[in-house]
């Protein structure tokens, strides 16, 4: 993996969790924003169809549009993101095959979830949120980086094999 090393990933990955962190936290406030005055014009609102606080306010922009109001998961969804990056961080630091395995599932979760809001965005709602977009992004980058951790730490155990057995030839 020519200017990969596991360090770099691993940095890459902190940084790509940071932009996620940002714009979680910015989509946040602006939630709060809109709660608190009805008037107020975010930044990402370009035209009707280019709008944040659209996706932000609809029924989908709380608890995944999944969760009720009775429910402790009826949440913005912000809120989850600024969990879920702060997580993926922390265990981008860790080299260890098991916590590398959990942020593998949980990106590609992310990812899942990903597909489900861009089809709400797109078909439902016929809007197109620049944050959410975004971390769209944020979240298939993620995804590319942990694969990439994955091969890296499967070739050097891989390595680390061959070299054991050359020791005891």
């Amino acid at each position: 993996m020519w200017l990969l090393s596991l360090q770099r990933i691993n940095s890459l990955l902190t940084l790509s969790c940071l932009v996620g962190l940002g714009l979680s936290l910015y989509a946040y406030i602006v939630e709060l924003q809109l709660e608190a005055d009805e008037n107020y014009q975010p930044m990402c609102d370009l035209n009707p169809h280019v709008s944040c606080s659209k996706a932000f306010k609809s029924e989908y922009g709380k608890g995944f549009g999944i969760f009720g109001e009775g429910s402790i998961f009826h949440k913005p969804n912000s809120l989850f993101g600024l969990m879920f990056y702060s997580m993926i961080a922390t265990l981008a630091q860790t080299n260890s095959r098991f916590i590398v395995l959990v942020s593998l599932f949980a990106i590609a979760l992310s990812n899942i979830l990903c597909l489900y809001f861009a089809y709400i965005l797109y078909f439902i709602l016929y809007d197109l949120c620049i944050v959410c977009v975004s971390i769209y992004v944020v979240n298939v980058i993620n995804l590319i980086l942990i694969q990439l951790k994955m091969k890296f730490l499967k070739s050097v155990e891989h390595q680390d094999l061959k070299d054991e057995e050359k020791k005891r030839n």
